[in-house]
């Protein structure tokens, strides 16, 4: 009874203090997460993800640039339960042929069918399974010879899209339409001059399926960031054969886009969203959301989500029903990540909106236990220490409008990493399993489910 009335004075006086017209319900923010689980304790980070039709989850990290010969195969874990658990799946043909480098993994929409990049420089060795990653046929061929960071997608029926920087060329598409066995056309979708000069890998690629035979009617797009800080879109309607430019966010003085990869995600039949990290006059970084619903032929004024001390690595996705979620790692301590203090602590952090990106929901950390202390590196191949993370962490919605979230943990901040994973609670759960308000090493709160008690959360246009 008098734990009761205490619990009903709180709310009595959180709801006085509220303002309506900014505030919505943890309930309905839905921003709680499950108890990390280890995906798998090899060291690799960077890991990537991917939900099937069927409710699978896929994570997928490199293995370390040509780490074995002749094959190097990166990592593939599957999960058949939500992500309570997670295999391991086998290389198969793919550990024939060289790889380790950059990864990625796409899931084709109407079926089982996986497909996975595994970089090696020389060019990535593309792979297709038929059976969930069980076996795999592999080429170590794809795409124009000698490129970075790429990126996978696929509109279904063997359609399926290589983005990658393509040295000296710019940002190449490349297409398969026999299931990614081959791929035969190539088109450069945004030159270095497109990108002011920058020759620097893309971020990641975006595609809608279209009407017609051999995806020629698809819609296929990439962000990319320019060297005179803004960031462009490369947009296709007729199935990756040409490109238009558009800009998302223009040439500004004092910003910097280059040092991690925007981020584009469907949000439905011609909506778009992205992310991306921008460096401010050389002394902070902060996050930038841009909309477009058009399919990427405009984008809406872009909104700083996260100004507050230093987000680094942003990652976006979204779902026909308004929801954006955006992941990071993030410090309280406002800096340069590269010159963080060393008693700097970094957690998995999560921030979503439920109205297509014109609000968004404060930070909450994911997992209590840091990623990292100190100074993460984010100046790519150059870095010679700091760098165990690598350069994202990934987020996820699923057919529930859950977020699924993946990154990776330095576990003795130096160089042994292990790859995690959380999934959002639903509200029914949250209210279900009410739990003690505990907080993090910084003083933090920990997302840690006590709906009854923070049942209002603030929101701002700004996300601060």
């Amino acid at each position: 009874m008098w734990r009761g009335a205490v619990v009903a004075a709180l709310l009595a006086a959180v709801s006085v203090a509220a303002d309506p017209a900014t505030t919505a319900s943890a309930g309905e923010q839905g921003a709680w997460f499950s108890d990390p689980v280890v995906v798998s304790g090899q060291n690799t980070a960077e890991p990537g993800i991917e939900v099937a039709p069927d409710g699978r989850l896929y994570v997928n990290a490199p293995a370390g640039l040509l780490a074995d010969l002749p094959g190097a195969a990166s990592f593939l874990w599957r999960s058949d339960d939500g992500g309570a658990t997670w295999v391991l799946t086998p290389p198969g043909l793919r550990a024939a042929f060289p790889g380790g480098g950059d990864s990625d993994v796409a899931v084709d929409p109407q079926g089982a069918t996986v497909y996975f990049s595994d970089l090696w420089v020389g060019s990535s060795t593309a792979a297709v399974s038929d059976d969930r990653g069980n076996s795999w046929f592999a080429s170590p061929l794809s795409g124009v010879v000698i490129h970075d960071r790429q990126w996978l997608a696929t509109s279904g029926g063997g359609v399926v899209y290589l983005a990658y920087n393509q040295i000296p060329a710019g940002v190449m598409v490349s297409k398969s339409v026999d299931g990614g066995r081959t791929f035969v056309v190539h088109s450069l979708a945004a030159s270095v001059l497109d990108r002011s000069g920058c020759v620097c890998p893309p971020g990641t690629m975006v595609v809608e399926e279209g009407t017609g035979p051999a995806g020629l009617a698809d819609r296929v797009g990439v962000v990319y960031a320019t060297s005179t800080g803004g960031v462009g879109f490369a947009r296709s309607v007729d199935g990756g054969l040409t490109f238009a430019q558009v800009t998302v966010a223009p040439a500004r003085d004092g910003i910097d886009t280059t040092r991690a990869f925007p981020v584009v995600a469907n949000a439905g039949p011609g909506q778009l969203v992205a992310v991306w990290q921008e460096v401010v006059e050389g002394q902070r970084t902060r996050v930038q959301f841009s909309g477009s619903a058009d399919w990427g032929r405009s984008w809406s004024d872009p909104q700083v989500v996260v100004d507050a001390g230093t987000p680094l690595f942003p990652w976006v996705d979204a779902n026909g029903g308004g929801k954006v979620g955006v992941s990071l790692y993030h410090t309280d301590q406002a800096t340069l990540p590269d010159a963080a203090p060393d008693d700097a602590v970094w957690f998995e952090r999560y921030l979503e909106s439920l109205d297509g990106g014109q609000t968004f929901s404060p930070l909450v950390t994911v997992d209590p236990t840091p990623v990292k202390t100190g100074p993460i590196c984010t100046q790519g191949a150059a870095c010679a220490q700091d760098r165990e993370l690598l350069d994202f962490q990934a987020v996820a919605i699923d057919t529930d409008g859950l977020a699924l979230l993946t990154w990776a943990r330095s576990i003795d901040n130096v160089a042994d990493t292990e790859i995690r994973f959380a999934r959002q609670l639903t509200d029914e759960a949250t209210t279900a399993a009410p739990t003690l308000h505990l907080h993090d090493a910084v003083g933090d709160a920990i997302t840690r489910p006590l709906p009854w008690l923070f049942r209002t959360a603030t929101w701002s246009p700004t996300g601060r």
